[in-house]
């Protein structure tokens, strides 16, 4: 089983966007996919009461229960967890981090955000766990928005992910309708970046995106949630 978490001091920057995205494409790939919501304002919950697919399951969990909600993802013979981590200081963040194999980090193309940028990549270099940066919300066709971004991580020696997530209606609309992108708009560019995200996560994790889907096994992932 992989777990990634999604992970920023600064709200607003799409932390809740990536994981409902990533989660869908893993669920997609044939993966028994679920994720975890610790925001108090459960966004990527409430999200889920939106939708409906069964899957991915969604859950609200605390620092106290992450740990018995990732035995029993394992039991069930999850193959990915993603959790959304609430911004600010809080020690749900840290919680998550620290039981990450991979800790994705959005990102605004704002100066606030790239202040606080180098508070969560201290938190992942402290626990040893590998981290990257999403740009997300920028501008489209603004290639100069995404160099000064790029030169702000390479700065602080924070690796890019290939890909950039824009600032599209289709992730709002998407939101609304308790879909993703790449549902919503299987060939439009939102979907399009989400696959080459996908993709990049697939070979960082060596995740097989052929994966059979096994009913048994999603059938009790499924159950959980009954």
């Amino acid at each position: 089983m992989r777990i990634i978490a999604i992970a920023m001091q600064k709200g607003g920057v799409g932390k809740s966007t990536l994981t409902r995205s990533l989660a869908v494409a893993g669920t997609q790939a044939g993966l028994n996919v679920l994720a975890l919501d610790m925001d108090t304002q459960q966004s990527t919950r409430q999200w889920r009461d939106r939708r409906d697919a069964p899957l991915p399951l969604v859950i609200f969990t605390t620092e106290i229960d992450l740990g018995r909600e990732l035995d029993k993802a394992r039991a069930a013979g999850c193959d990915l967890v993603l959790i959304d981590t609430p911004p600010a200081r809080s020690t749900e963040a840290p919680a998550a981090v620290e039981v990450a194999d991979l800790v994705l980090m959005p990102c605004s193309p704002d100066i606030e955000a790239y202040e606080q940028l180098p508070r969560t990549l201290r938190l992942a270099r402290t626990t040893g766990k590998p981290a990257a940066v999403v740009l997300t919300m920028a501008t489209p066709n603004s290639r100069s928005e995404e160099e000064t971004a790029r030169g702000v991580f390479e700065a602080i020696g924070a690796p890019m992910v290939p890909a950039v997530i824009h600032r599209l209606k289709a992730h709002r609309d998407a939101s609304r309708e308790g879909v993703t992108p790449q549902e919503l708009e299987p060939n439009g560019k939102a979907a399009s970046e989400i696959a080459t995200l996908w993709q990049w996560v697939c070979a960082e994790l060596h995740i097989g995106t052929d994966a059979d889907v096994h009913n048994s096994t999603s059938a009790r992932v499924q159950n959980r949630s009954a």
